[in-house]
């Protein structure tokens, strides 16, 4: 019995010798370990270069902890892109015996940090066939690798862009939490998603955004993911940084949305099931000096449009969405007066709008107060492009008050208006690369001169404005004092490539310039 005790003690004393020599090796080790770990990272990320504080290997556990690790971009080093007080690798002991590497991944309290000048200094420099072929490689190496199993767990990170600008306040997002569960390499082969995902994210006004899904991080040749897509409350505002460059104004709104997300080799799938935005305060500013950026933009905006609806791989569709009370305007600052053109009070419905042709017919109905002041009520049918536009629509605006559009009459007229009512009426149908239809805008008890109101302005401008009234009495109908012409807009479309976007603007355009207008210029 002494002797098995004695054996006992032995085997007690050589194992405490072990854990203390594996201690002393780790600590020894350690900074070593620390650098080879950093040289290696620099290497494989030559564009960035990136520091480690500390790090501690922990053999008893099978874990290893960094401490402040650093990532900056080598061209625009700061802010640095990355800021990592203490990540955590654990390795899972478990899977071990079944020859398959299992760890837990542990990120604490991230700060990433993005300007505008640092995501340009990247698009220059990305090669995207170069990209997709490294993706491509990377991911075989994967794949030829022992089984391995990760999760990866990201806590109460924070991540801010700024454009640079400083009219712009940058988006910033935090409390962003991932989990990750079931990385590998060798997934079942059933299991197309193979990895549990789950995103979340909340901005300074407690708006939040989640993504819950599955995905294969390593399909080729980009990660798939199908998932889906809950945002709470979005103050449209904190877009500003990002739409702005487009010339969009958002000085107010919120946005609630659900929807579904699905991105493959194969297939590409944008399902919102429901969107609202209400409260909504939107411009689209157009300047001189952003005239050609303006241009090169649309194009290509209606180029991505077309590709989109002809793209058999690609589905887009929005099954109801929603803008409650809200106000959108256009604004001419290239203009001399610039002006504003808007519609106030307004209530967008969208049923069932797609690119797919299986999908149906979509349905928009848009009502409001055109110029704050004439209720509007436009409908339209839309019937996804195979391969032409194919769209009805019509619109019907009645008591806008004149005086509203002085700034627009000042610019292209000269003048301005005392009182009087404008309506406006269109039935416009697309088909075939064809036209059909007209609109009629529709003048009524209008007065372009007015002596209490002008007795301060110059005696010639007195009676080309008087003239201008004149003119205007003699084209009045005198039972009804009105003032109502009709274009006829149908012949065939003027770009047989255009998309249904492109031919709505391009109709606006004509209504607004050789309908409208002309009925104020024959006022004068």
């Amino acid at each position: 019995m002494s002797n098995q005790r004695h054996g006992w003690t032995i085997a007690a004393g050589i194992v405490a010798l072990l854990i203390f020599a594996i201690v002393i090796v780790a600590t020894v080790i350690d900074e070593p370990l620390r650098q080879y770990a950093e040289t290696k990272a620099n290497d494989l990320l030559p564009d960035y270069h990136i520091t480690i504080g500390a790090l501690d290997l922990h053999p008893l556990t099978l874990s290893l902890d960094l401490h402040d690790v650093v990532v900056r971009q080598a061209i625009h080093p700061d802010p640095p892109v990355a800021t990592i007080p203490h990540v955590t690798a654990d390795a899972r002991l478990a899977p071990l015996f079944s020859g398959k590497v299992a760890a837990d991944l542990r990120i604490e309290t991230p700060v990433f940090f993005a300007t505008q000048q640092q995501i340009d200094g990247v698009l220059r420099r990305v090669n995207k066939q170069e990209v997709k072929e490294e993706a491509m490689a990377w991911q075989d190496r994967l794949r030829e690798m022992s089984a391995f199993q990760a999760a990866i767990y990201v806590n109460n990170g924070h991540l801010t862009y700024d454009e640079g600008k400083s009219a712009s306040e940058p988006i910033r997002l935090q409390q962003i939490d991932v989990q990750a569960f079931n990385l590998t390499n060798q997934p079942g082969e059933n299991e197309a998603y193979p990895s549990k995902i789950h995103v979340s994210a909340q901005l300074p006004d407690e708006s939040r955004m989640e993504l819950d899904g599955r995905a294969d991080f390593l399909a080729k040749p980009m990660p798939a993911v199908d998932a889906d897509l809950n945002v709470q409350r979005l103050r449209i505002k904190n877009l500003l940084p990002l739409v702005e460059r487009y010339n969009v104004q958002c000085r107010d709104g919120a946005l609630d949305l659900k929807g579904r997300v699905k991105y493959s080799g194969q297939a590409t799938v944008v399902a919102i099931n429901e969107l609202l935005l209400e409260g909504a305060k939107i411009d689209y500013v157009h300047a001189a000096e952003t005239k050609r950026k303006e241009v090169r933009r649309a194009k290509k905006v209606a180029q991505k449009a077309k590709e989109v609806h002809q793209d058999p791989t690609m589905r887009v569709k929005v099954e109801h969405g929603k803008i409650l009370n809200s106000e959108v305007g256009f604004v001419n600052k290239a203009a001399s007066p610039d002006y504003r053109v808007f519609i106030t009070e307004m209530n967008v419905d969208v049923a069932n709008f797609s690119n797919r042709l299986e999908e149906g017919t979509g349905v928009v109905k848009v009502t409001g107060k055109f110029m704050g002041s004439g209720p509007t009520v436009a409908t339209g049918t839309f019937r996804p492009e195979k391969p032409r536009p194919d769209f009805d629509l019509d619109v019907k605006i009645i008591k806008t008050n004149v005086d509203a559009f002085n700034d627009v009459l000042r610019a292209y007229g000269d003048l301005d208006a005392h009182k009087g009512m404008f309506a406006f009426f269109s039935e416009l149908s697309v088909k075939d690369n064809h036209i059909d239809g007209y609109v009629k805008p529709l003048l009524k008890d209008v007065e372009v001169y007015d002596p209490n109101q002008d007795n301060e302005k110059a005696l010639r401008h007195k009676v080309y404005e008087a003239v201008v009234g004149g003119v205007l009495g003699l084209l009045q109908n005198k039972p009804r004092n009105e003032v109502a012409t009709t274009t006829d807009m149908s012949g065939s479309v003027e770009n047989p490539q255009a998309n249904t976007w492109e031919i709505v603007e391009k109709l606006v355009q004509n209504a607004f310039f050789k309908a409208i207008l002309p009925g104020f210029e024959r006022v004068g």
